[in-house]
């Protein structure tokens, strides 16, 4: 497969030679290695040593040739999600609550990932990942050559990710805070996670935003994203999300969580761009 970017530096931090350039914009290693073997970044049309400086207003062009591994799954019938933002490059879509983002076998066409296979009428790159019972922003990847970039972002934790969720209110628990416990599998065989002091590291920034005696609004911020991490660091502080069919206490018509902001970097630019959608009306009913 071949893959190109052409573009124009705009806002490097100070002029940087080349090798440091690829890494400023988080372009992997190994990508590195071939755009030098094959001689395939020009800057100002001309091939130079990665010791070469570029400066704001350089033209670059990379033409990558990699083999990709394909993932081949089968378009759904129908699509049933909204837009929020779409480039050249990425999808960011509001997932309706109660539908899986990835399938688990080539034959099913029930899930998230379907529906944009439709959409898109071609196989689409998941960036990160939503609990089938949560709603919200996620991210999808049109363009294989900034899947490492974003996925870079997730891993140094600069994509920040914003949640509202529904929890049973308590007075005694602090307005605002910082939930700080490790995750680890319940069992080898199970989907269920426990907050395990041998588990990987995790922590949760919260917020009330209001509160009614019975239910509380909050926001969330992710420092780290471990499975099921928001459903079970907020049960351990006393606020277990509505409708949580796993770690609450009270069922309701859904599990009240939803993905609200995404803040990423934009590939190749230091600017950022932060894409939000509204929570259902009902998280904001239920709290009043």
């Amino acid at each position: 497969m071949i893959l190109e970017r052409h573009f124009t530096i705009t806002d490097l931090p100070q002029p940087l030679s080349i090798r440091a350039a690829l890494q400023h914009w988080l372009i992997p290693r190994k990508w590195q290695h071939e755009l030098r073997v094959q001689r395939s970044i020009l800057v100002n049309n001309t091939y130079q040593p990665f010791n070469h400086l570029v400066h704001d207003g350089d033209q670059i062009d990379l033409t990558l040739n990699l083999q990709l591994p394909q993932q081949h799954y089968l378009p759904a019938a129908q699509v049933n999600f909204t837009v929020v933002y779409e480039d050249s490059d990425l999808l960011i879509i509001n997932k309706p609550a109660g539908i899986k983002t990835h399938p688990n076998v080539p034959q099913e066409t029930q899930t998230l990932f379907n529906q944009v296979r439709t959409y898109l009428n071609k196989q689409p790159l998941m960036i990160h990942r939503l609990d089938k019972l949560t709603s919200g922003l996620i991210m999808v990847g049109k363009n294989p050559l900034v899947i490492p970039i974003l996925e870079r972002q997730l891993a140094q934790k600069t994509m920040q990710r914003q949640y509202l969720a529904v929890t049973a209110y308590q007075a005694q628990v602090p307005k605002q805070g910082s939930i700080i416990a490790p995750i680890g599998r319940r069992d080898l065989h199970s989907t269920r996670r426990c907050l395990d002091s041998q588990g990987s590291f995790a922590q949760t920034d919260y917020r009330i935003l209001q509160h009614n005696r019975r239910y509380a609004l909050v926001k969330l911020n992710l420092k780290t994203g471990r499975t099921h991490q928001i459903r079970l660091h907020l049960q351990k502080i006393g606020l277990p999300i509505l409708g949580d069919p796993l770690y609450g206490n009270e069922p309701a018509a859904r599990m009240y969580l939803h993905a609200m902001k995404l803040t990423y970097q934009i590939p190749f630019t230091a600017k950022q761009r932060q894409v939000e959608t509204l929570a259902p009306s009902e998280f904001y009913h239920l709290t009043t």
